[in-house]
């Protein structure tokens, strides 16, 4: 096989791994988030004339516990924390927990692009610089034998959870399943590779499934469960693990698109339909990509043909060596499109989104208005919706148009997964005389129907 080993490990250093700057980063984000639910409990409770105690524990939980947080091209970063309180300082139910701890964010939260959210499993805060903090939420009791339980507020019921129980799992894998330290032997050959290859596939696959933004393919979670039970280790060069683990797992979600919860014997990460169908899809996109590296394993393989076929997988400038271009501006047309946030439809507006900028959740309203110079009325306003992805393509909105006066806004909302396009056109006397574009990027979540 073409050793692209070297280049592989200059594109994880520089293009896949978080990088410990960032991840300080996004830890201090975290910690503000803690400072202000503490102090959003105590003015809470200040205005309902009650104590509002703050939790007495805090746990990195997802992928920037377990260190498989990667770069992310459009500062689209998530970071999951665990929140545990006593049990006496919180409402009985769950749902009501979730909401106080919704309420105290939006007492100190600002600069957000959506308002904090009590979801199914935890209380979201989407901030404007392109991350998301789910603060998962969990109460302390002790039982009558005198032993200390914590659960999760997930759903309509307390759930006897261990908030590090997936993250202490991981570890595990990575420890026991890696080839071992440098310099010594793996099943007869010198270990070469760096401490942790487990972990650096786990990346490699995920930058793959987040390489095209109109996919919609299983969350981190999945993919790191199933990287784990297919990982295939080598001891000298992470690009044949990486190429022999594609392989494999594409012949494991041959055989089912079921995924089972290491952690939690007899339930499944796959339950729902639409987790399935997420699974499906990452087994499609591998039938489609695999073949491309094909080429890897011809003796007479070249340089630029082993990068076009990485390329084929990653879809990153590294490999290809040119970006893709950015939409033209449009104010070189005379025409711009200001795209403003809101919170319903026709409801007042908070927030201007850039083209291009970083990923909306979704469910956020968006009202497109046009500005030209140099076209005298009347003329009409054309707005067409581009969208891309799967998430679109099952639901027959790829595309649409409508026509309209000037000076009229145009309504939409965020609804699929992708990198979406908006184009507005002036028409006068049934021509095209000005033409801008806008770019929408919506963050993966759940669908919301307004």
């Amino acid at each position: 096989m073409y050793d692209a080993s070297k280049e592989l490990a200059v594109f994880y250093e520089n293009h896949v791994r978080l990088g410990t700057q960032l991840r300080n980063d996004l830890g201090s984000y975290r910690d503000i988030n803690l400072q202000r639910l503490t102090s959003g409990l105590t003015s809470l409770g200040d205005k309902n004339g009650v104590v509002y105690k703050t939790f007495v524990d805090s746990r990195n939980q997802g992928s920037y516990a377990m260190h498989t947080l990667n770069q992310s091209e459009h500062i689209d970063y998530d970071i999951d924390v665990a929140v545990i309180f006593e049990a006496d300082d919180l409402p009985e139910r769950p749902g009501d927990a979730r909401a106080r701890v919704c309420e105290a964010l939006l007492e100190k939260c600002s600069n957000f692009t959506k308002e904090p959210e009590a979801r199914k499993n935890a209380v979201t805060v989407w901030y404007a610089e392109g991350y998301h903090i789910d603060f998962a939420v969990y109460r302390r009791r002790t039982s009558w034998l005198g032993s200390p339980i914590i659960e999760h507020a997930g759903g309509d019921e307390w759930t006897e959870r261990d908030p590090m129980a997936y993250t202490n799992w991981f570890t595990n894998q990575v420890d026991s399943k890696s080839p071992p330290t440098l310099l010594e032997t793996f099943l007869g050959t010198q270990v070469s590779v760096a401490r942790g290859q487990l972990r650096r596939i786990v990346r490699f696959v995920k930058a793959f499934a987040r390489s095209r933004s109109g996919w919609a393919l299983p969350g981190g979670i999945i993919i790191t469960s199933l990287v784990c039970e297919v990982y295939k280790p080598n001891a000298t060069r992470d690009d044949v693990a990486l190429f022999d683990t594609l392989k494999a797992l594409y012949a494991r979600l041959c055989l089912s698109a079921e995924v089972q919860n290491p952690i939690s014997p007899g339930s499944t990460f796959t339950s729902s339909d639409r987790r399935r169908r997420e699974v499906e899809r990452l087994r499609d996109v591998l039938a489609e990509r695999l073949p491309r590296l094909d080429v890897l394993h011809q003796w007479t393989c070249t340089p630029a043909q082993a990068y076009a076929a990485w390329d084929a997988i990653f879809l990153h400038s590294f490999w290809s060596g040119a970006r893709k271009a950015i939409a033209q501006t449009a104010a070189a047309t005379g025409l711009t499109i200001e795209c403003m946030l809101a919170r319903k439809k026709e409801g007042k507006t908070y927030k201007q989104h850039l083209s291009g900028s970083a990923a909306l959740p979704k469910g956020v309203h968006l009202r497109f208005t046009a500005n030209t110079l140099g076209v005298a009325l009347p003329y009409s306003v054309r707005w067409s919706v581009r969208n891309e992805g799967d998430e679109a393509k099952e639901e027959n909105q790829l595309t649409h148009d409508k026509l309209l006066t000037s000076g009229e806004a145009y309504w939409t909302y965020t609804a699929f997964k992708g990198e979406h396009k908006m184009i507005c056109e002036i028409v006068k006397n049934g021509e095209t005389v000005r033409r801008a574009e806008h770019i929408v990027r919506i963050a993966p979540g759940r669908r919301y129907w307004l």
